[in-house]
């Protein structure tokens, strides 16, 4: 899963919090879906802390093309006891 919010401006805003947990939340609707993976650039050490709190687990280091990327994962089960509160900014 790739997410881009778009210009700098747009960053802290909650967007990315919204659109993550509807995204997730459709993902996980389909009974075939077990889990999800991201890789984030491993120097974006901000989209680490924020797929963190989403319930993401740091899986391993890989390299895609010329891009160094941390790969997370999010399964079934660790998404149905993450917290889930709109309220709640991450």
């Amino acid at each position: 899963m790739d997410i881009w919010i778009g210009e700098a401006t747009a960053l802290g805003q909650g967007y990315g919090t919204t659109m993550m947990r509807l995204a997730l939340t459709r993902c996980f609707a389909d009974p075939q879906v077990t889990a999800i993976l991201i890789d984030p650039l491993s120097s974006n050490t901000r989209a680490h802390r924020f797929y963190e709190r989403l319930g993401f687990t740091f899986l391993a280091y890989r390299q895609f093309g010329p891009n160094h990327c941390s790969v997370y994962g999010l399964d079934r089960a660790a998404w149905a006891i993450a917290p889930r509160h709109e309220s709640q900014p991450l």
